[in-house]
């Protein structure tokens, strides 16, 4: 009854690192979730019905096989992805499993074996599952929690299981037993409140995201109603002044015209739009961004010179809305209170250069710049994410600290 109870408590384990396996490699799902989670109940009711009834090799394999690529399925329609998918997550748990079986225990088709090898088996999976995930996270350059820490998890457990298997050889094998489910409990456990400390991160990541996002788009909206109050008001006027400058053109003075024509052109600028390339996403940042730095800074100097229509804004804001955040939150900090902000495209060459001054108190870590934010635990991806955008268009970044100035240079090649 046991062994029962312990290969179904494994198939729902096993199930569920199928479910992982397969988000590892096909990350979005255009299944909702109800029929995903009702899709892999069912597989897991047959296969464990499957193995419980017929204890044939061949045929728990081709349930396997069929469960995996209905679930695949699910998720892709891509033949490719398909068959690497499928056959991958197979053979990775098939391998395993002749690591825990075939090695310590003689097996012959149809035979049933002691379930503590099958503990064993699904701990390994484990294991494979984070090196997996590992694997696809550093091909991506994700930022997500450090994951290869949780293999000492399972790893620790095949351990265990394997010295109390030693210690119990010739004695009663309860307390093996006991331990395995225990040790294959706590491991499932481990792994499911590790995958809702990712999605908790990741929703307080995109909340903050949201949050800035809408501060912006706020920001730029009373720059363009400003801009428009002043728009009618001088159409408004106009008559009034086209009859002073009629005026003054028949008298003859021609500086007097010049400087009127100056005084309305002054009065049409808005001192909070510094940004002006017909851009709305980067202007709607840097305008933002820069009007925050006028308001808690001394000094900030400021060139822009971009093209309406440079691409990719999404990655360009990423670049300077990390780089300003971290410039400015230094510089409040100082006596000088000084930025320097130069943004500039010239023939396919994207140059951003950024002049703070700031404390001079640096953290590293294998040269690497740490954050020196009080609240570092929700810091400190703003620097790596500006490090794989300059990586993906093979660009520069230079990171320079000179005294009491910190000076930050990028080059990206957009052409």
């Amino acid at each position: 009854m046991i062994d029962i109870f312990i290969s179904i408590l494994t198939n729902f384990v096993r199930v569920y690192l199928y479910y992982k396996f397969i988000s590892v490699f096909l990350e979005h799902s255009n299944v909702s979730r109800r029929k995903e989670v009702l899709a892999y109940g069912v597989y897991f009711l047959v296969s464990s019905a499957v193995y419980l009834i017929f204890h044939q090799a061949y045929i728990n394999a081709i349930c396997s096989i069929a469960g995996l690529s209905i679930l695949v399925l699910m998720r892709t329609r891509s033949i490719k992805k398909y068959v690497l998918v499928t056959f991958s997550v197979y053979f990775i748990n098939l391998a395993c499993d002749v690591i825990a079986i075939l090695i310590f225990v003689d097996y012959e088709d149809g035979e049933t074996f002691n379930q503590i090898y099958a503990v064993l088996e699904i701990l390994l999976v484990f294991i494979c599952e984070l090196l997996a995930e590992r694997i696809m996270i550093h091909r991506k350059k994700a930022n997500a929690i450090q994951n290869l820490p949780l293999i000492l998890v399972p790893l620790s457990s095949v351990i265990m299981i394997l010295f109390l298997f030693h210690l119990q050889i010739d004695k009663d094998k309860t307390v093996v037993i006991v331990s395995c489910v225990g040790l294959l409990i706590i491991n499932f456990l481990v792994f499911h409140l590790y995958d809702m400390i990712i999605q908790a991160f990741s929703e307080k990541y995109e909340k903050e995201m949201l949050r800035r996002q809408i501060q912006i788009y706020a920001n730029e909206l009373d720059v363009i109603m400003h801009s428009e109050n002043k728009v009618k008001s001088l159409r408004h006027d106009m008559k009034y002044h086209l009859n002073e400058l009629r005026y003054l053109s028949e008298k003859g003075e021609v500086c007097a015209v010049s400087k009127y024509i100056d005084s309305m052109e002054n009065f049409l600028q808005n001192p909070d739009e510094i940004a002006s390339s017909g851009n709305t996403e980067i202007d709607s940042l840097l305008n933002y961004m820069l009007q925050r730095a006028k308001n808690i800074l001394t000094t900030v100097h400021v060139k822009i010179n971009l093209p309406e229509d440079i691409f990719p804004t999404f990655d360009i804001n990423v670049i300077l809305g990390n780089l300003l955040e971290n410039a400015i939150d230094a510089a409040r900090q100082t006596e000088e209170k000084f930025l320097e902000v130069l943004v500039e495209y010239k023939q396919g060459v994207l140059l951003i250069k950024i002049n703070n001054s700031f404390s001079g108190g640096l953290k590293m870590d294998r040269h690497k710049f740490l954050t020196t934010k009080k609240s570092g635990g929700d810091h400190g991806i703003g620097l790596t994410s500006v490090k794989q955008i300059v990586e993906k268009y093979n660009g520069i970044l230079k990171i320079d600290p000179q005294g009491n100035l910190f000076c930050v240079k990028v080059k990206l090649y957009l052409s």
